[in-house]
């Protein structure tokens, strides 16, 4: 066998398609599978530009990843998409290396396997940047360090950047150029990220890197050089925190703990918010700064400053109330921002069971016919001391079985399901009905009530409130509402805020509903008209705070 034969098979053994670039970014060589991932023959790639056979979205990146690599270097996998002749899109892993003494470079591309890890969906993209949403990355975050995890960490460092005048430039600009200008910084993120890269878009102007702390200077200097390499007028100001969890001397989860607690501090505050966590002092700025959040927090919980406000969830055929949604308020606010501190702090036990035993307390003494139904993050249903806490109240209070509801929230990642099918089969067990928050909004749900019994699904609001002006998130419902169907569980529609809605909802055979339309409507019980069977209470029973919908 001739030598380049014997190349072109060890290549060929590792990748679908081969081709070669020169410096310019022209394809000079190509052979492989062509046809079948570009919809090109080898000779129509050849002297074709690589950008061309490349997804828009990925470009800059490949363009960096090219112009990057030295004499002999070789660039880590990455996911690309190719772009083929007929529009569609092939998910491909992309390699290259530089020969020595020579502009060429080797590209390969090899299919996206079965088994593979997974693409992040496109809900959890960035469309202007490529980079994770807020969200996405702030779970991919948390798995990576996730103390239960086996081995070590993917990375135990964080880089938080802000560009300070980034929206100030946006506006200058035309909207190719905007466009232009948001898919390059999402491309630095991406290029020095490395194949496992975890890059988020935490704010309009704040972004966050999980990579080596070695890289942060490389991002901050490559992202200034933007504005030069686009003809902008200025550069980029880039103010940039990296907190090294290797160097914080706390245990795994103690240091994943403090990296979220930042990055939620950063994407809400900005760079000057996290300045206490960064640096060689990060672990005492967290002590510092946690030990000052907790006793506000602990202060709130024993001052009675935490209250309950009621929103009803009505049953769609007959008109009545079904039950009731216990919400708490913390000095009168939106407890959110308390939730994931007290998630971040390792108190969220602490607030949940203050807010189950003031439910409990609220049903001894209203009627027999009002059903309450209380919030449980998955911090709390994963923690053996809350739910064994949990079952002797509820053993001790017999009587409220089947008018206390449990809502497990997705605040948090239910780690063993088994575990977790047994402590709330357990509680179901006692006459205690389980509902599934937000249903529809991650793969997490569906993990969830395939491995879960569950007597009621909440379908997220964000599908209601667009059901009514598009089919396709119509479509969307009614398939959820099938499926709830298909596995005897009741359907919740939450942000019902419209006739419209409750009418389409009643049609496609959803059983209860909850949001603005029925909270406002409880004041009126006498109210009657075509759209709106009458609403009524059970009782003449008033909680001590009627929720107004949200």
């Amino acid at each position: 066998m001739k030598r380049v034969e014997r190349y072109l098979g060890f290549a060929f053994a590792n990748a679908d398609l081969l081709v070669e670039v020169d410096g310019d970014g022209t394809v000079r060589f190509a052979a492989g599978a062509t046809l079948a991932l570009t919809g090109w023959s080898d000779a129509e790639l050849t002297g074709r530009a690589l950008a061309d056979l490349l997804a828009p979205a990925d470009r800059a990146l490949v363009r960096r990843l090219l112009a990057a690599l030295g004499d002999s270097d070789r660039s880590a996998p990455r996911p690309v998409r190719l772009s083929r002749r007929d529009g569609r899109e092939v998910v491909c892993v992309l390699a290259a290396y530089h020969l020595q003494g020579t502009p060429l470079v080797n590209v390969t591309f090899c299919q996206w396997a079965v088994g593979q890890a997974r693409l992040p969906a496109p809900a959890d993209v960035d469309p202007a940047t490529g980079l994770l949403t807020r969200a996405a990355f702030t779970r991919a975050a948390d798995e990576g360090l996730a103390p239960d995890q086996p081995g070590p960490p993917t990375c135990s460092a964080m880089t938080l950047l802000e560009m300070n005048n980034l929206a100030d430039i946006r506006t200058r600009l035309t909207a190719e150029a905007d466009g232009q200008l948001m898919t390059e910084i999402g491309a630095v993120f991406r290029h020095h990220g490395g194949a496992g890269a975890v890059a988020g878009r935490l704010a309009d102007a704040r972004f966050g890197v999980m990579a080596p702390a070695s890289l942060a200077e490389r991002i901050t200097q490559d992202i200034a050089r933007i504005a030069a390499d686009l003809g902008l007028e200025r550069p980029i100001e880039v103010d940039a925190r990296t907190l090294d969890g290797d160097s914080f001397g706390l245990s795994r989860a103690d240091r994943s703990r403090l990296l979220l607690h930042a990055l939620r501090r950063f994407a809400e505050a900005g760079a000057a918010a996290v300045d206490v966590l960064s640096g060689q002092s990060a672990a005492a700025g967290f002590v510092k700064d946690a030990v000052g959040c907790l006793a506000r927090l602990r202060d709130d919980l024993g001052g009675n400053r935490l209250s309950l406000v009621y929103e009803p969830i009505i049953d769609l055929k007959t008109g009545r109330m079904h039950h009731l949604e216990v919400l708490s308020r913390f000095n009168g606010d939106r407890p959110g921002a308390v939730i994931t501190l007290a998630e971040e702090l390792g108190v969220i036990n602490d607030v949940d069971m203050l807010v189950c035993s003031l439910a409990m307390r609220e049903l001894e003494t209203a009627p027999a016919d009002i059903i309450l139904a209380v919030n449980l993050s998955a911090v709390s249903v994963g923690s053996d001391l809350f739910m064994q806490s949990l079952m002797t109240q509820l053993r001790a209070q017999a009587g409220l079985a089947g008018r206390l509801m449990f809502e497990v929230t997705e605040t948090g990642q239910l780690g063993d399901l088994d575990r977790a099918r047994a402590v709330l089969g357990a509680v179901r067990r006692l006459g205690h009905p389980i509902c599934l928050d937000d249903f529809g909004v991650g793969m997490a749900s569906f993990t969830y009530i395939r491995a879960l019994d569950f007597d009621h699904v909440k379908l997220d609001g964000s599908f209601i409130s667009r059901m009514c002006a598009s089919k396709r998130e119509e479509a969307i419902v009614a398939g959820m509402l099938a499926l709830c169907r298909g596995l005897n569980i009741s359907a919740i529609a939450e942000h019902v805020e419209n006739p419209e809605q409750l009418l389409r909802l009643r049609g496609m055979g959803c059983a209860m509903g909850q949001g603005w339309l029925f909270s406002q409507a409880m004041d009126r019980p006498r109210r009657r008209d075509a759209d709106l069977r009458p609403l009524s209470r059970p009782s003449a029973w008033r909680p001590t705070v009627q929720g107004t919908g949200g």
